[in-house]
């Protein structure tokens, strides 16, 4: 802790902490139904899995501070999308890098890397920042409904 009055309003309690593992349970649980509706459309595509994990990130994230007494402002949405964002990024960095290296003897040349192209970059930025911005949105419109 760095002592900031923003560090110890986030990380004041272990409800406050404990909302971002809670969000994880929600990303994974969004993904796997994004999969099941996915298969089922046939569409096979990224989309339907990252829309129902962020709509379930956002629910898990307003609902879990609520039921315990720790509701959310628009401010704390928002900073509850971003750091939850950049933990996730944090955690899945290591998965890049591996699917890269386990994939390094099918390219040609053994440049694992061949996917990370101009393009996917730029789009797994705006997707991030596309999740991060609807997450914080839909918390926002969640926690406003509620009062």
């Amino acid at each position: 802790m760095t002592g900031s009055a923003a560090d110890e309003e986030l990380f004041a309690s272990w409800v406050s902490f404990a909302r971002y593992p809670a969000m994880l349970v929600g990303t994974v649980a969004g993904q796997l139904i994004g999969i099941a509706v996915d298969a089922a459309a046939g569409s096979r595509s990224l989309w339907m899995p990252l829309v129902l994990s962020v709509i379930l990130e956002a629910i898990v994230g307003v609902r879990y501070g609520a039921t315990r007494g720790q509701t959310l402002d628009a401010r704390k949405c928002v900073r509850v999308s971003w750091t939850y964002s950049l933990m996730l990024a944090c955690v899945t960095a290591p998965l890049v890098v591996w699917i890269a290296a386990s994939n390094a003897q099918s390219v040609p040349g053994g440049a694992g890397y061949a996917f990370l192209t101009p393009v996917h970059v730029a789009g797994a930025i705006v997707a991030f920042a596309l999740a991060t911005a609807g997450r914080a949105g839909l918390m926002i419109a969640l926690v406003t409904r509620r009062r």
